[in-house]
């Protein structure tokens, strides 16, 4: 079920950058720990929150220990009456006036000692994928830690009880991690950088990994841009979608993952200014949750929980990896996340880093993939919400090849086998 694409709403010009809570121990808040077997529903992206016009909420900066209820069962309306159980967000921060972060949880429950959104006033915006736990009551909340800071957010999809929407939904098959594209070499068949406007739209071929288009769920990075811009993608032999994937800033290497759809004709890639470097990797996609589907790739949210973070020895020793290391983090077994996984969503973020870098996770024993998670630059912590296959004893690895880096991870939720 796709809602219409006149809901979408025009694109910010956007720019990451993070700062992050340090938490003592891992930690979820109180309430239901995991939910229930789900299905994926996609929609245009539209906004349903933006603190600057007073759309979803007040108009004005949201304050320090502010909170932002966004009452998502009346925003979708439902006509079977379900409540979601969880929904995919992009989140937006503007104008912070201090170094803060912002954590999506289920409305009714504490905060959470998580971040999905780290923000600078050195950044004019910022902005992060959240896949977040809804409550029992139909409500997500949003919390600001400190400074004033707009929010906005963009809602992409949501996940509803299987079987309780009237319709099958979809549900998310795992793939290895592949790069079908980067422009910096001849992978993917578009060497050099993708050029603005509707004359430099390069088509995509997926039929590598999805046979006449469908869902798909891609890592999408841009590097060495030469403005401010926004990278949009769509089904190939449409006009671009007035919707954001990636957004950026001169000279900046961002990353985010996808839920893209692809045409027949491929997946098009479209940005509104100047030119950049783009990098693809594939993670999976959905399918129609009938016959053999409708039992594997289920999404169960789960209470945000932090899994890893290397400054205080949470899920690893108290120490940055270094160059060449690989973590190995238990995302099993902690609030009610069980072992028999197939994959895990996670908010990965790397901080205090001595150079620019990149982290890979992948399932845990597995050979290193030619993929990447994060991207970062030294000195500037960033994040990003990724999906990653886990081995059958709960456990991911995160590969970092460049210099030393802390690294954090939160659970979001999983899938199931």
């Amino acid at each position: 079920m796709r809602a219409s694409r006149t809901a979408a709403l025009a694109a910010l010009l956007l720019a990451a950058g993070t700062v992050l809570p340090s938490a003592a121990t891992a930690s979820a808040a109180d309430g239901a720990q995991v939910g229930v077997d789900s299905t994926w529903f996609p929609v245009s992206n539209y906004r349903v929150l933006d603190t600057r016009v007073g759309n979803g909420a007040p108009s004005g900066k949201v304050g320090p220990d502010g909170v932002v209820k966004l009452d998502i069962k009346k925003i979708l309306g439902l006509t079977s009456g379900a409540t979601p159980t969880a929904v995919v967000m992009n989140v937006t921060a503007v104008g912070a006036t201090d170094d803060s972060f912002v954590t999506a949880y289920p409305d009714g429950q504490a905060v959470p000692t998580v971040s999905n959104l780290n923000v600078s006033p050195k950044h004019l915006v910022t902005t992060n994928r959240v896949t977040v736990q809804v409550g029992a009551d139909g409500m997500v909340d949003l919390y600001n830690h400190v400074g004033n800071v707009h929010l906005v957010a963009d809602l992409q999809g949501f996940y509803t009880a299987r079987g309780a929407n009237g319709y099958p939904g979809s549900t998310f098959a795992l793939a290895a991690p592949t790069r079908l594209l980067d422009t910096r070499t001849e992978v993917g068949g578009h060497p050099g950088k993708l050029t603005s406007g509707e004359d430099g739209v390069f088509a995509m071929d997926v039929s590598s990994v999805a046979s006449g288009g469908g869902s798909l769920v891609v890592q999408a990075t841009v590097t060495e841009p030469t403005e401010p811009a926004h990278l949009t993608m769509y089904p190939a032999l449409q006009d671009p979608w007035k919707t954001s994937d990636v957004n950026f800033d001169a000279g900046q290497t961002v990353t985010n993952v996808s839920y893209a759809y692809a045409g027949r004709d491929g997946l098009a890639l479209y940005t509104n200014s100047g030119a950049t470097h783009v990098v693809i990797d594939y993670l999976g996609k959905f399918l129609n949750a009938t016959g053999d589907a409708a039992d594997h790739g289920l999404f169960v949210p789960a209470a945000p929980t932090r899994v890893l973070d290397t400054r205080k020895g949470i899920g690893a020793p108290q120490a940055q990896p270094g160059p060449g290391s690989t973590t190995r983090v238990k995302v099993t077994g902690l609030n009610g996340v069980p072992d028999n996984i197939a994959a895990v969503v996670i908010n990965l973020t790397g901080t205090n880093a001595d150079q620019d870098g990149h982290i890979t996770a992948f399932k845990s024993g597995d050979p290193v993939p030619g993929t990447s998670n994060l991207n970062y630059a030294a000195s500037q912590d960033t994040a990003a919400m990724t999906i990653v296959p886990v081995s059958a004893d709960g456990y991911i690895d995160l590969y970092n090849p460049h210099g030393n880096v802390d690294l954090v991870a939160d659970v979001q939720g999983y899938y199931t086998g």
